[in-house]
């Protein structure tokens, strides 16, 4: 499916017919904000996943020798 300058013209009036025009600054906005968001959230995503991908050392292993039966 391609986007023609038709069809984001054609998407650009319906959305103006479904939310008027003084509603489109407020929802740019708040896109904005949500991708700024999103991006933020990967980027430190990122840190914290190599972080977690390493064992932890503190926990018991099950074949340890240490059973108490």
């Amino acid at each position: 499916m391609e986007l023609s300058v038709g069809k984001i013209l054609l998407i650009l009036v319906i959305v103006v017919l479904v939310f008027g025009t003084a509603r489109l600054p407020k929802i740019g906005e708040d896109i904005g904000r949500a991708v700024r968001s999103f991006k933020k959230g990967v980027h430190t995503g990122d840190d914290e996943t190599g972080a977690s991908a390493k064992p932890a050392d503190d926990k018991p292993q099950s074949g340890s020798g240490n059973s108490s039966h």
